[in-house]
């Protein structure tokens, strides 16, 4: 792995080994059961909700009955303009929808305004109708009726009052009380009526509505962050992997001054030629402390470090001058290394005989 190529790593585990792997596995188990708490807790949010909605909506069917349908005949039933002379009177019917069982009342007005440049200084309110109904089958009705020909003749008599003084505005307003038994309400439409000396007619139509509700706060369950989770458990894997590779490198065999050795080599790498040193180069031999010395000496004169890998051996080659430096020990060491011969009077079986050392005398016998 390239954890254990590094040099610098191996240094680390050489030096810190158990506190390594001990740290990468305590950090490896975090990463996990933090993986699984954000896959076993998901968030949760609070959010607001409207339940139990109910509607409840009121209009006012507006209508005028012809009195004599032969005399205006060709007029229409659903028009929007009525002829007093034809229509007199004009019903209006105030109808709620809502839920069964809902009490309702309907109040209906004519409310008559004197004003002037927008000021009210008169007015004048003639309640129509005021019924308590309940709804059956999802509605409730009620009816009013207005004697326009009395209205237009109160109407005249006004604005011969207030002649010169301000204007005369006429308008129906329809009021709905609602108890659903679970809320409770107004509803409230108006529209102008206007009344000329041979007709009448409504600006606006009169309807209203409402639709209450009751907010709730919910705690709602989201899902969890997968991602988070996969990089989680993905760290934490590679983090206990990381404890057991340390845990099979062995710390303690491992060669401090080897792992020295080449993190300098790989430092240096510019100044280091790769070559095979004849053991007998040079007149003069200076062993120095580290690769760093031997790479300075090199910097200084020019030279090239020379790695003999059979020796484990930089050296610089200056002159008869060759300055080196070897883990294996002194320059004699590495160019007579031991060897391991036997002891004195030991025999050695050569080629098929048998050779007797007898202190620096050796002899053959047969």
């Amino acid at each position: 792995m390239p954890l254990i190529d590094d040099p610098r790593a191996k240094l680390l585990i050489a030096n810190h080994g158990r506190r390594v792997m001990i740290a990468l596995a305590v950090a490896g188990l975090l990463a996990l059961i933090v993986a699984a708490g954000i896959a076993l807790t998901p968030p949760t949010t609070m959010a607001t909700e409207q339940t139990d909605r109910q509607t409840i909506e009121t209009t006012g069917a507006v209508s005028a009955d012809v009195v004599d349908e032969e005399e205006w005949d060709g007029i229409s039933d659903d028009g929007s303009t009525y002829l007093i002379d034809a229509s007199p009177v004009v019903d209006i019917e105030p109808r709620t929808t809502a839920p069964d069982g809902t009490e309702v009342t309907h109040r209906a007005t004519v409310q008559i305004e004197g004003s002037r440049d927008g000021d009210v200084f008169w007015y004048e309110e003639k309640v129509l109708a005021k019924e308590a109904v309940t709804v059956e089958d999802g509605e409730a009705t009620s009816s009013v009726s207005i004697d326009v020909v009395d209205l237009q003749q109160d109407l005249a008599d006004l604005q011969q009052r207030l002649a010169g003084v301000g204007s005369v505005q006429t308008s129906v307003h329809l009021q709905t009380e609602y108890d659903t038994g679970r809320y409770q309400g107004d509803l409230s439409t108006s529209s102008n009526l206007i009344v000329t000396d041979r007709a009448y007619w409504f600006e606006s139509d009169l309807s209203d509505s409402a639709s209450p509700d009751t907010t709730v706060t919910v705690e709602r369950t989201e899902s969890p962050n997968w991602l988070a989770v996969s990089l989680s458990g993905l760290v934490g894997l590679l983090l206990l992997t990381g404890a057991g590779t340390v845990r099979a490198a062995d710390p303690e065999s491992m060669d401090i001054d080897a792992i020295k050795q080449e993190i300098h080599r790989r430092r240096y790498a510019d100044w280091i030629s790769t070559g095979s040193i004849p053991m007998w180069v040079g007149n003069n031999y200076i062993e120095l402390d580290t690769l760093e010395d031997v790479v300075d000496v090199a910097i200084d004169t020019k030279e090239r470090v020379v790695h003999d890998r059979r020796r484990d051996l930089f050296a610089v080659i200056t002159g008869n001058v060759v300055y080196y430096y070897s883990k294996i020990g002194n320059w004699d060491e590495g160019a007579w290394p031991s060897m391991d011969l036997p002891e004195p009077d030991e025999s050695v079986n050569v080629g098929g005989g048998r050779w007797i050392r007898q202190g620096v005398t050796t002899r053959r016998r047969a």
